[in-house]
């Protein structure tokens, strides 16, 4: 395990690497599911041009956090910072619409 980060820039970088590990680490498990093809954020499985999360990994990510609501919320926004910093110039509220945005 690593030095603990001394500024809160090293910090949000840290959890920034971790974040980008964590969803490598899922697409290499579902590979051949619904899963974001990135820098793009569509999805791989789906119709080329599909936007992620489409519908099946909607449901697939309401299955996997089946009575963690927080916890979803937290995996999803992890990945909307991901993809805020992969696709800097894409509206941001369009962005947060599509991949926060659909869990009501």
């Amino acid at each position: 395990m690593g030095e603990a980060p001394t500024s809160v820039r090293a910090a949000v970088e840290a959890r920034y690497q971790q974040s980008i590990r964590e969803i490598e680490a899922l697409e290499a498990r579902m590979a051949d599911e619904h899963v974001p093809r990135r820098p793009e954020w569509e999805c791989q499985q789906c119709d080329p041009g599909t936007s992620w999360p489409c519908s099946p990994a909607q449901v697939r990510l309401f299955e996997a956090y089946r009575s963690d609501r927080i916890g979803l919320s937290m995996h999803v926004g992890t990945l909307y910072h991901i993809a805020f910093t992969e696709r800097p110039d894409e509206d941001p509220t369009e962005l947060y619409d599509r991949i926060v945005g659909w869990i009501r």
